[in-house]
């Protein structure tokens, strides 16, 4: 086991989990409001911004399901944020820096 020497200043984690093909789900889910092509895009906004000590992954369920909105998560500040598109999560990334 090695640990790799990276600290970033913040790692947001985004849901994309879609639970639309499980015949009789009742769950919500953040995806189709978050998709994969959205992680992409705002993985280049960061870039183009300069942040590139700032991460962005995709991930699966958070655990914080409901009908209204998506969720990421911010790390260090440990803060999960319910959000409607991928500019929603541009303004929280903003909010935290």
């Amino acid at each position: 086991m090695e640990e790799i020497p990276v600290k970033p200043k913040m790692h947001v984690f985004v849901c994309i989990n879609d639970r639309s093909h499980i015949p009789g789900n009742t769950t919500p889910s953040c995806s189709p409001r978050i998709k994969e092509e959205d992680v992409k895009e705002l993985k280049l906004w960061l870039r183009t911004q300069g942040n590139n000590d700032i991460f962005c992954t995709k991930t699966k369920c958070l655990g914080f399901c409901n009908k209204e909105s998506s969720v990421i998560c911010i790390w260090p500040q440990g803060k999960f944020i319910k959000v409607q598109d991928k500019e929603e999560i541009k303004k929280a990334i903003l909010q935290e820096l």
